[in-house]
């Protein structure tokens, strides 16, 4: 079963509960034998690869919790909304939810979706857990949003001192033209400050993907030490082979990707060119099996999810789903969205299997971890 059937099947299997003719609690998405949240986020986007990894290792821990009883005897559910990775049908979807039975988000996707999302979550108290976004636009510790990964600035502030501390000291910066690519421009902007980098370009790049070679030609002309692109797999990998193209036998400049940026899908669609590309990580890479979290993902993975998942995306989503249901446990038989509000904001520290994450009521940004990887050969992530 490849992860898209599996997505799929797991919310046919979720949704095919609604037909029995089950008693409701008073609180939404609360009934007798089940826990339903909600999810927009588009699979159906030049994102969608990554977004279906980290959904598929969260479902991967939702269903091995469901076969052990679920929490407190109610299993968790996932209902999916497709939103393209358009702001606005974020936000028409977030407002469905709150007209529908559901207790609470899980996984959102985007820095513009997910500022469009915020207001209606911050008004109607509606918990939230895990965005696919640093952007530090989303982290009011007013809205109840609960973050499983470190910030754009975080990733963003690793990449430029790394640069640096080698000797790569001319950055040029591709982003995005939108709210993500903004404030990761923002964030290598005073990154380079801070490191005594300096920023030799800074070209904004066509969320359709339709300018590589106008792309190409700006970094070529800037002559950066170091590129980083703020960007999708797809356009990272048209950047990587127009520029070799064109330009060759050099490659690409020391091109650096965000974590969101999946390197697999990088590899795939350029080959060889995508060795040496550096990464930025904010969970520990799957084949690191000495970390608690990840040899627990891989076990709970190869049993209730996509075995061929063995992606960071799939970890971030597996934690995730363990903050979810660490949540839920402390709210006892009768949870509330407040009280598990409350819950999640008495987190305090704790020790998710070698990754630490940190909530309290002024602060919901979960962890900072990061660390420096690259793409090697055969694809494989080289820590």
């Amino acid at each position: 079963m490849d992860r898209r059937q599996f997505i799929r099947s797991s919310a046919v299997l979720g949704g095919a509960t609604l037909l029995a003719p089950l008693a409701r609690a008073t609180e939404p998405g609360v009934h007798p034998d089940k826990i339903v949240f909600g999810q927009s986020v588009g699979f159906e986007s030049i994102w969608g690869d990554g977004y279906h990894n980290y959904t598929n290792g969260l479902l991967a821990c939702f269903n091995h919790i469901n076969a052990q009883g679920g929490v407190h005897g109610r299993k968790l559910e996932l209902r999916h909304l497709e939103d393209n990775y358009i702001p606005e049908k974020t936000a028409a979807n977030v407002n469905a939810f709150l007209h529908e039975d559901v207790f609470g988000l899980a996984c959102l996707g985007g820095t513009g979706n997910t500022v469009a999302a915020l207001p209606l979550i911050e008004q109607h108290r509606l918990p939230t857990v895990g965005t696919l976004t640093g952007a530090p636009a989303v982290r009011k510790a007013s809205a109840p949003l609960f973050h499983t990964r470190a910030t754009y600035s975080d990733e963003v502030s690793r990449m430029v001192q790394h640069a640096t501390t080698i000797g790569l000291k001319r950055i040029a910066v591709v982003h995005l033209d939108n709210a993500f690519g903004a404030a990761c421009a923002q964030s290598a902007q005073e990154a380079a400050q801070k490191f005594g980098a300096q920023i030799v370009s800074i070209i904004p790049h066509s969320v359709q993907g339709d300018d590589i070679d106008a792309v190409v030609q700006k970094i070529n002309e800037a002559k950066p030490h170091t590129t980083l692109l703020f960007t999708s797999p797809q356009s990272v990998a048209n950047m990587l082979l127009r520029y070799h193209a064109k330009y060759g036998p050099l490659p690409l400049p020391q091109p650096w990707i965000l974590s969101v940026t999946t390197a697999k899908i990088v590899f795939e669609k350029a080959g060889p060119l995508s060795h040496g590309v550096a990464i930025t990580q904010v969970v520990p890479g799957p084949n690191e099996r000495s970390v608690p979290l990840v040899q627990e993902f891989r076990e709970i993975n190869d049993n209730y999810g996509v075995k061929t998942n063995q992606t960071y995306e799939a970890i971030e989503g597996f934690l995730t789903a363990k903050v979810i249901v660490e949540g839920l446990r402390a709210c006892g038989a009768n949870p509330t969205r407040e009280s598990f509000i409350n819950c999640l904001e008495a987190f305090g520290t704790r020790d998710f299997g070698g990754v630490r994450v940190h909530y309290d009521h002024a602060n919901h940004g979960g962890l900072d971890y990061t660390a420096v990887a690259m793409i090697g050969v055969n694809g494989r992530i080289v820590s």
